[in-house]
């Protein structure tokens, strides 16, 4: 049986970051629910987004640059259905910072309501190893916490 999520996670109030995504024909099913597919792009639109937005940089995604933060962990709740073809509003904030990586939350809202959550966990990586976060994005990182908010794990017991 799931655990109830920390009811601060279902607040759109508490992310820092929001992206809003008209839904497509192709992301529903038979019965104009969103799959789980679609779901799971939309939490990495987001993602990409905020780095985008965190970094300043438009260079990060690509195969030459250096320097990635790279996923490397999902979890995804589903709480309630979406439908198409009402749009989505994925709200994304930072949770914990480590040495090389942090720790992502994001809530999926359709018409005002959570209808799902995901935590991921990204690592800084520099030629293609796992390395110390520099200040400079940390300080970026920083400036999208959740606020007052202890990150780990998405359940609380």
């Amino acid at each position: 049986m799931a655990k109830k999520p920390d009811p601060s996670l279902l607040l759109a109030e508490t992310y820092p970051f929001t992206l809003s995504i008209d839904t497509q024909f192709g992301d529903m099913d038979a019965y104009a629910h969103l799959n789980n597919l679609a779901i799971a792009g939309f939490y990495e639109s987001a993602r990409a987004r905020i780095q985008l937005h965190i970094t300043g940089r438009k260079d990060f995604f690509k195969p030459d640059s250096a320097d990635k933060m790279l996923l490397i962990e999902a979890r995804l709740q589903y709480l309630a259905e979406g439908h198409y073809p009402e749009p989505v509003e994925i709200h994304t904030g930072i949770g914990h910072i480590g040495n090389s990586s942090y720790r992502l939350h994001q809530a999926l809202f359709q018409k005002a309501k959570c209808i799902g959550l995901c935590e991921a966990v990204m690592i800084y990586t520099l030629d293609g190893k796992p390395c110390s976060i520099p200040s400079d994005m940390r300080k970026m990182l920083e400036s999208q916490r959740i606020a007052n908010f202890e990150s780990n794990p998405i359940h609380r017991d």
